[in-house]
């Protein structure tokens, strides 16, 4: 059995990153999983915490806010790639796609709030990261993201960039906790995945 396995990470967020940047880790640092084939979690016990974190204040944002248990959100490719529909997009053509959060990790409390079209999350990273580091926060699926994002921006309005005096910067920046952004977009009332991952 191989001693070290890579470990994937919530939501683009690596809490063993100090102990090993490429994210390759000790079998040791896994907790059991039985329906994997290598009877491990696919996170390390780190990130498993930061996860189970990230979802319990998820759950008292749900409850907060009145959207329904039911709703569920996931970073990244919740269904195989087998099964992916790829929709063509046109301008704003598809009303369907993402409203996310991003952040450059060494710049925290500044985050990106905006929209995409289903399949354009790697997009929106391969274009962060031209210009620095950046980690996918959240991103939460709605049937008309545009609406969701303009709605989202006006609760966030008093953290937004220029609102605070910056003149040089996008419109889609503000100066706020992470949780602040997740709370204005749950708002919103998403529509979000249907499935999760099983680690």
């Amino acid at each position: 059995m191989n001693e070290f396995k890579r470990c994937s990470g919530y939501r683009g967020h690596w809490e063993c990153e100090d102990q090993s940047p490429n994210h390759i880790l000790h079998i040791s640092m896994f907790g059991p999983n039985a329906r994997r084939s290598d009877n491990l979690q696919t996170l390390c016990r780190d990130c498993m915490r930061h996860r189970d974190t990230i979802r319990g204040l998820e759950k008292r944002l749900v409850k907060l806010v009145g959207v329904s248990p039911g709703l569920r959100s996931e970073f990244g490719q919740s269904k195989p790639m087998t099964k992916r529909t790829i929709t063509k997009v046109e301008g704003e053509k598809v009303p369907e796609g993402w409203v996310y959060v991003v952040r450059n990790p060494d710049v925290p409390h500044i985050l990106k709030v905006g929209k995409t079209f289903p399949d354009g999350i790697g997009d929106i990273m391969s274009s962060a990261r031209r210009f620095g580091r950046a980690e996918l926060v959240a991103k939460y699926e709605f049937k008309e993201a545009y609406k969701a994002e303009q709605s989202i921006h006006k609760r966030l309005a008093k953290h937004n960039l220029r609102a605070l005096g910056y003149t040089d910067c996008g419109k889609e920046l503000f100066q706020c906790d992470e949780m602040v952004a997740v709370f204005a977009i749950l708002s919103e009332g998403p529509v979000l995945d249907e499935t999760e991952d099983a680690a």
